[in-house]
């Protein structure tokens, strides 16, 4: 177990029809960027997205102690054929296309929804992530590896004596290098 730097790639729905808490652990940006890559091909993730408000975020440890959490969805554009862009101002928050309207629902071909669930429009979607806009902190120290068992304090950084306090109560959580769905 060390206390080295990561990013952890967040991409999760809470308990219910949908279930998916998935992280990746990973010591590079382009790593990170590659993973997300991955996810938002896949049309049953934008489904997620767009129709049941997943969690989409990078928190940022150094030393093992998260000290940013920075949400995505404000960053991607999501383009399908016949349809106008989807962009996000956050959580559940899909512009471009209301995903609960009569008329989105009412569609006999099926849904913009259904159409993603099953991965119906994979071959004419687009998905773009503005790095570019992201700032997203250089690690500090030693980066975690692949093989590696990193520390995650969950705690986000504040001020010295708060932290003392809840270390007694709060301890720290470990989790090996690379992809985990606690809900596969």
């Amino acid at each position: 177990m060390s206390r080295k730097s990561f990013y952890d790639l967040r991409f999760g729905v809470a308990p219910g029809g949908a279930r998916k808490d998935a992280h990746y652990l990973r010591g590079t940006l382009d790593e990170v960027k590659a993973d997300l890559a991955a996810e938002l091909a896949d049309g049953g993730n934008l489904y997620l997205l767009c129709w049941y408000g997943a969690d989409l975020a990078l928190d940022v440890y150094q030393y093992g102690r998260r000290t940013r959490s920075i949400d995505l969805h404000p960053y991607i554009s999501i383009d399908v054929e016949g349809y106008p862009r989807i962009t996000f101002t956050g959580p559940g928050e899909p512009v471009g296309h209301d995903f609960g309207s009569d008329e989105e629902q009412n569609v006999d071909d099926g849904s913009l929804s259904d159409l993603f669930f099953m991965g119906a429009v994979e071959q004419v979607t687009t998905v773009t992530v503005d790095w570019a806009a992201v700032d997203v902190p250089a690690l500090r120290g030693e980066p975690a590896r692949p093989g590696d068992l990193v520390v995650m304090d969950e705690r986000m950084v504040a001020d010295a004596a708060a932290d003392e306090a809840r270390e007694q109560a709060m301890p720290d959580a470990e989790m090996r290098y690379g992809y985990t769905d606690f809900e596969a």
